[in-house]
């Protein structure tokens, strides 16, 4: 099943190690409320699978 969540809104990190944690998209999707606080998504880092030029791939 594909989706299209919208452009990446911003990023989460850990500060210490400079790594991404999450991406965040807008969003009122009932399924992926789970990862949400209000109305965006947040996508934790390791559901990422692929990141193209124009696209990025995630496993829900």
């Amino acid at each position: 099943m594909e989706k299209d969540f919208g452009y990446v809104q911003d990023v989460c990190a850990d500060l210490e190690t400079g790594t991404i944690t999450s991406i965040i998209v807008p969003g009122s999707n009932k399924i992926l409320n789970i990862f949400s606080s209000n109305n965006e998504i947040v996508i934790p880092w390791n559901n990422i699978k692929c990141i193209g030029d124009d696209l990025i791939l995630v496993e829900i």
